[in-house]
């Protein structure tokens, strides 16, 4: 398996190069799908924003936690008399798609699967902001087990959920090791009822991040952390024509969550601290984000571009696209308010 895993992180850093070489161009490109107008109107009196929740408490954690807890949206939304929700999804990304689409949903925040995932598939959306490259999960089986590799799992009984970033990370480490999905007996379930069905002996695996689990003695298959190129991304999209409609909610919402990245970046304990309002353990944050340094990019790097073209041609290749062409992750992201809200934090 560490000769595949060594030979898909060669593809991967090659892949990465090319990216980089063509990123200059890439960035002078004109965006299709939205004019270059100005930042001001609205018709909308409020933003309703979906993010996962993969507890099922609806506790918010990281820089979205941020925003909301110091008061940087209530001040930026203030601003323009707009009203902010922030909506718990327990159905994470699929569930923040179908929102979107319903249009109960305005933006979403979510893994870079299901976003790619629903573009592909024909959501009417726009990319607003990236985050960085930091979605950590783990192979992890039972306590008392010592399964070290997804071989040892042929037959056994895998759960992770369907359309998100857990989803490819198990494709790839299947393929790694010369396996499919029809090797497993996978199972489709939201991380928070994975890891429930694990904890009740219902599962023999789940793809995930509880580091709680690992705390308590479970068994680590493959540890998420030791493959860096496998760490999976994020972003910020939204519905197309609510931009189009209210380009200043967008730049709003898009110059808070850059103070709020910003205090993160100038507040080492910041994200630790966030993370303990969840009820979570300090001691689990620590375990994923030994760094303290899980913040977006908010705007396009070689990195996190290559990485959403990876999912994309990682959706093609296991037939979950409608449409099988793929589209053009350049066109799709707009960076109007992402490259206006970090120019003006550098400002200050």
């Amino acid at each position: 398996m560490k000769k595949n895993l060594k030979k898909i992180f060669i593809t991967g850093m090659v892949f990465l190069l090319v990216s980089t070489s063509v990123f200059a161009k890439a960035k002078e490109k004109k965006n299709k799908n939205l004019p270059k107008d100005s930042f001001n109107g609205h018709v909308a009196k409020e933003l309703n924003v979906g993010y996962v929740d993969a507890t099922g408490g609806g506790q918010l954690s990281g820089v979205l936690g941020i925003a909301r807890d110091k008061g940087f949206f209530d001040e930026e939304f203030k601003k323009i008399g707009v009203k902010i929700n922030l909506v718990p999804m327990t159905g994470a990304g699929p569930a923040i798609n179908e929102a979107l689409a319903g249009g109960s949903l305005d933006i979403g925040v979510l893994g870079d699967v299901p976003a790619v995932l629903g573009k592909a598939n024909g959501l009417d959306t726009v990319l607003i902001a990236y985050d960085g490259l930091h979605n950590i999960a783990s192979v992890i089986s039972g306590k008392n087990t010592s399964y070290k590799s997804l071989t040892e799992l042929k037959g056994k009984k895998i759960a992770t959920q369907r359309g998100a970033f857990m989803h490819r990370y198990l494709g790839i480490l299947l393929k790694a090791e010369g396996l499919t999905f029809d090797d497993i007996e996978w199972i489709n379930a939201q991380a928070n009822v994975a890891t429930e069905m694990l904890l009740s002996g219902n599962v023999d695996a789940i793809v995930g991040a509880p580091a709680k689990l690992i705390e308590q003695g479970y068994n680590i298959v493959i540890d998420g952390r030791n493959h860096p190129l496998l760490h999976s991304g994020g972003g910020t999209i939204a519905r197309k024509k609510y931009v189009e409609q209210n380009p200043d909610i967008i730049k709003a919402y898009i110059l808070a969550y850059t103070r709020a990245r910003d205090y993160a970046k100038e507040h080492s304990n910041a994200l630790v601290d966030q993370w303990v309002t969840t009820g979570e353990k300090a001691s689990t944050y620590e375990y994923l984000h030994p760094k303290h340094d899980d913040w977006p990019t908010i705007v396009r790097t070689p990195e996190t571009e290559a990485n959403f073209k990876e999912v994309l041609e990682f959706l093609i290749e296991y037939d979950l696209t409608i449409n099988k062409k793929g589209f053009s992750i350049e066109d799709w992201y707009d960076g109007r308010f992402a490259e206006y809200a970090v120019a003006e934090a550098a400002k200050k």
